[in-house]
């Protein structure tokens, strides 16, 4: 019968959770319905209404439905009933069970077919993942659950069918040595815990809590739970602003002072300067901002009414992957803003092309490596060596002075305002000559500068721009890396013909590493050929 259901309760039909948003009948059909709200939107066929009459809200749109009261619901669990479900018989019976997805982020269970041959030893587990076992309740017996579980130190309560956060308090408050919890995408409705479980909260030093659909409010007292947490993970949401005039505000967080990671993934942050809060985090080091909207680290209204830039100071971690970047210019802030980075990951940003990896090019990848910090030591996940910062500084001056030859000498302060970082490549490089009567005359405001040169190694041929002053050495490193052969294992010969008959050939071994290319060189073009040694 419809009585014995309330609004806001939590279902679960053929292994699919939802919550009861509204009870009673539809307008145009027999007898009484429950309207529900999805945990998979993809369910849903509406957002609550039915022949222009709205019955119940959804928080997100299109995830509702009408369902009987009458139709079979999956039996919910206790934690424990879920937990030997699990992995006594769901594992005994069929293996491991589908990853889950939050957003477009997939956890995968791993290991756990061998579980299954040691079901009987529930507690010598330290990790379970228990989503989508229907687990609505902490048992009674909290005896029971710690003598059971004696070993766990990290359980996933993923997508279950809580309703109050005090029951997954309670199975905290039970488990002596967790310390790891996940939460993500249940629908809690009620979050204040009683001061006998909360302890069960203090312990827990990973949250993941993504995907709950709470406002910002409601998020904050849920995480404000956990006083000790120092890696937080709140991603999949609609958050937009961590700003002094936000209230509640994340330093208010009683685990703020403690922060060493957080995520923040798949929410809706256009700039950096939305989460400027954050940069008050004492302990903060790791910054993750996958797929949000995010285009500049300042707005177009903030750039110039910001009093003290933005200063992320003890952060050496930021992802800002699969974003909306698309100017150069971002990587400079980027380098003043996180003035101690030491690793980033940037793919997948309009910055890179309109292709469909959006990753960087070879030119790219070197102007994004010159226009960074040399404290950066890993991008994209790649170890950046020296000789490949030397050569993406080496090129990106080399970009620099063709814009600056040729362009008229009164454009230079605004050209430069878009290369902060030339002052100092010119003090690491030397201070380089912008030749633009060259420009004028031979249309080549780099002829003084870079020689033209044609690389064979085997059968592949390549023409680069290089730098007169490259060393050998370096030349070497960057061959190597082109061609994908260890430079110490090849030698360069520079190929000079007509030198004594028209029909002469001449190679010279480049042996001096330390030699300048513009030593051998004195035309504006060269040949190479590479031979292993």
């Amino acid at each position: 019968m419809a009585s014995t259901y309330y609004i806001g309760q939590r279902l679960s039909s053929d292994s699919r959770p939802c919550t009861v948003r509204y009870i009673g009948e539809v307008q145009g059909t027999k007898g009484e319905w429950l309207g529900v709200e999805w945990d998979d939107p993809a369910r849903g066929k509406h957002s609550g209404e039915h022949n222009g009459i709205r019955y119940f809200e959804c928080k997100v749109p299109g995830a509702g439905s009408f369902i009987r009261p009458n139709r079979p619901y999956d039996r919910p669990n206790t934690f424990l009933e879920g937990l030997k479900e699990k992995y006594i018989t769901n594992l005994e019976a069929t293996g491991v069970p589908n990853p889950i997805v939050f957003g477009s982020k997939v956890a995968e269970e791993v290991g756990f077919e061998k579980v299954s041959r040691k079901f009987s030893e529930l507690d010598t587990l330290t990790r379970v993942i228990l989503d989508y076992m229907r687990i609505k309740t902490c048992d009674d017996d909290f005896e029971e659950i710690s003598s059971t579980c004696a070993n766990l130190q990290e359980v996933d309560l993923s997508c279950n069918l809580f309703e109050d956060l005090e029951q997954v308090a309670r199975i905290c408050t039970s488990l002596q040595k967790l310390h790891t919890l996940s939460i993500n995408g249940n629908r809690l409705a009620r979050h204040q815990v009683a001061d006998p479980f909360t302890r069960g909260f203090s312990r827990i030093k990973t949250l993941r809590a993504e995907d709950l659909r709470l406002t910002w409010e409601e998020l904050f007292r849920l995480v404000n739970s956990f006083p000790n947490v120092t890696d937080l993970s709140i991603a999949v949401g609609d958050l937009t602003k961590f700003s002094p005039t936000i209230s509640p505000r994340v330093l208010d967080l009683q685990a703020a002072n403690g922060l060493v990671s957080l995520c923040l993934e798949e929410n809706a942050f256009e700039c950096i300067s939305d989460i400027a809060d954050l940069q008050e985090l004492p302990n903060l080091r790791r910054l993750l901002l996958a797929r949000n909207r995010i285009k500049a680290v300042y707005s177009s209204t903030d750039h110039h009414q910001v009093g003290e830039k933005l200063r992320f100071s003890t952060i050496t971690f930021l992802d800002i992957s699969r974003n909306e970047v698309g100017d150069w210019t971002f990587l400079d802030d980027i380098r003043d803003s996180f003035p101690n980075l030491e690793a980033l990951r940037i793919s997948q940003n309009p910055l890179y092309g309109i292709d469909g990896n959006r990753n960087p090019s070879e030119s790219a990848f070197q102007i994004t490596v010159a226009r960074l910090s040399r404290k950066v030591t890993s991008l994209d996940y790649s170890v950046i060596k020296p000789v490949e910062r030397a050569d993406a500084e080496l090129f990106y001056i080399s970009t620099i002075l063709k814009e600056l030859s040729e362009n008229p000498a009164e454009q230079e302060a605004e050209i430069l305002a878009r290369h902060t970082r030339w002052p100092e490549l010119q003090a690491l490089h030397g201070e380089q000559t912008i030749n633009r009567d060259l420009a004028k005359k031979s249309n080549d405001a780099l002829a003084s500068k870079l020689i033209e040169t044609q690389v064979t190694y085997g059968s592949r041929t390549l023409t680069k721009k290089l730098p007169r002053t490259v060393t050998i050495g370096k030349l070497a490193g960057l061959i190597g890396r082109l061609f994908g052969a260890n430079p110490l294992d090849i030698a360069l010969y520079l190929v000079e013909e007509g030198i004594v008959g028209d029909n002469s050939t001449r190679e010279t071994l480049l042996s001096d590493e330390l030699r300048e290319l513009d030593y051998y060189v004195t035309d504006v073009t060269a040949k190479l050929i590479v031979r292993e040694k």
